[in-house]
């Protein structure tokens, strides 16, 4: 499979979101989904990264689109790049900086 195509939809299901980390291609990926701020979070890791990827799930627990990525998760301070449609969702830097250390909490465990 190559970057641009997208992973199966299991059947009957809508389509995952580009770049969602698929099962049948990722020999795992680590998942844990959070509630922050009023949104549906799914925090992903797969094997060799330095980077939780953030995905916006629906009511039903389906990733539904890219929220971001958190990255320095090694340091005190981690970051966090938000997609310009969620910036809006996370207005302050407090908010952003906030699920940046839950997301390195995440890749520590």
């Amino acid at each position: 499979m190559t970057g641009a195509e997208k992973p199966p939809a299991t059947e009957g299901a809508p389509p995952l979101p580009d770049g969602y980390p698929a099962p049948d291609v990722n020999a795992w990926c680590r998942t844990e989904d959070i509630e922050f701020l009023g949104l549906h979070i799914r925090m992903t890791i797969t094997p060799g990264t330095h980077i939780v990827e953030l995905w916006e799930l629906d009511d039903e627990g389906r990733p539904i689109g890219w929220l971001g990525n958190a990255f320095r998760l090694h340091s005190d301070s981690p970051c966090l790049r938000i997609s310009n449609q969620h910036r809006h969702a996370l207005p302050r830097v407090s908010q952003q900086d906030a699920l940046a250390k839950l997301a390195a909490r995440f890749w520590k465990s």
